[in-house]
């Protein structure tokens, strides 16, 4: 598989891999909307973030939306899948609707639920997601409750105690894992007073402080070896008192790489929120910042990632060392995809289309849907007479 990944990665152009760093939206939610064809022509992005209004009303239509979809990007001439990622962490945050099992909040598990409980509820959500095709989730939520953060994460966070926090997030890491759903530990270092979606929250604490109070949990996690983590655009006073964390230097590579020693793919929050818009960034230049930091993947909802995408092929081209930590993030993000079947062998790709018809796929289809049903009905008996909100 690594021959495969290096061998994919050198057939890359610089504008398949400048893309392949991307996660963006999409529209529709029955099918693959005809204008997509035309809007990413030439730019497949290497991730897709679902929300609430690309989920139909059936579980058979999520996944025939998915299934439409992916064999659009393949269409186009995708190198590599397309990756369907969403945030599903349950309580406030639900993109799900009615499909899937309603989640307790964070909160909620951690009050309700023993750790075994726990991990198997986290894996039949996983099943459920994996059998529809989502094989990413932006969640756990791997921040203690403080004092300067409650305000902006609520229920979202499992405990104020780190060491529940720990045990949690290790579950949920666990269940999701063990579905073949990617799970990503968010948002580090922390959050601080302030919504990034509109401003740009700052975090005035020591080293020490941030160690102990902040990103001690996510230390404690790596040891589960998490898939990837989500970097927060917070200003972390100790760190870099004048850059967001996600493009800082200092922050991603000096902290969470070589202090903390995480080497998976780090994902930025949405590059176009107004913590970054609204201070000067523009959504190009946060992305190349981002990379130069020791970002893999870069979240964006702006309307055409065609610009992005152009802004970092461009940089690519004309500079080695920036060239280098593309090719270094591609590499990350499909050993990602490759541990959960997206990047197949030359065999495996043979077998597919010997064996591939119409009668095949939807028998897969049924199949995977069973498996659904079944899941969801579990999740629903572990969850019975806890009044989920």
């Amino acid at each position: 598989m690594d021959q495969e990944i290096s061998a994919t990665i050198a057939s890359m152009s610089i504008s398949e891999k400048s893309s392949q760093v991307l996660m963006t939206g999409i529209d529709g939610k029955e099918s693959f909307p005809s204008n997509m064809l035309r809007h990413f022509n030439g730019v497949i992005p290497g991730a897709v973030l679902l929300f609430k209004y690309n989920i139909a009303e059936s579980p058979e239509a999520v996944q025939h939306y998915i299934d439409s979809s992916s064999k659009s990007f393949e269409s186009l001439g995708a190198r590599v899948p397309v990756l369907f990622a969403i945030d599903h962490e349950g309580g406030d945050v639900v993109r799900t609707g009615k499909v899937l099992s309603r989640l307790p909040s964070a909160q909620s598990v951690a009050a309700n639920f023993g750790i075994d409980r726990a991990e198997t509820l986290y894996a039949l959500s996983g099943t459920q997601l994996a059998s529809l095709g989502i094989r990413m989730n932006l969640s756990p939520v791997a921040e203690a409750m403080t004092v300067t953060n409650k305000e902006f994460l609520g229920t979202r966070s499992f405990s104020s105690s780190g060491e529940t926090v720990v045990s949690y997030a290790s579950a949920a890491l666990r269940g999701y894992r063990s579905s073949g759903v990617l799970a990503v530990l968010k948002h580090f270092p922390g959050n601080g007073q302030g919504d990034p979606h509109t401003g740009l929250p700052k975090l005035d604490v020591s080293r020490n402080e941030l160690a102990e109070k902040y990103t001690s949990t996510f230390f404690s996690l790596l040891k589960e070896k998490p898939d990837a983590i989500l970097v927060s655009h917070i200003i972390v006073s100790s760190i870099d008192p004048d850059t967001p964390f996600c493009l800082s230097r200092e922050g991603v590579t000096g902290l969470l790489r070589k202090s903390l020693g995480f080497d998976g793919v780090v994902i930025t929050d949405d590059i176009s929120m107004g913590a970054l818009a609204k201070n000067g960034y523009s959504s190009c230049d946060a992305s190349l910042l981002a990379l130069e930091a020791g970002c893999d993947m870069i979240m964006t909802s702006a309307p055409d990632i065609r610009d992005i995408s152009s802004a970092i092929a461009a940089r690519a081209s004309k500079d080695r060392l920036f060239s280098a930590r593309l090719d270094e993030s591609v590499r990350r993000i499909l050993v990602m995809k490759a541990r959960i079947g997206l990047v197949k062998t030359a065999q495996e790709r043979y077998s597919r289309s010997r064996f591939a018809t119409s009668r095949s796929e939807q028998l897969i289809s049924n199949f995977k849907l069973d498996i659904f049903y079944n899941a969801r009905k579990k999740a629903g008996l572990l969850l019975e007479g806890l009044n989920v909100k």
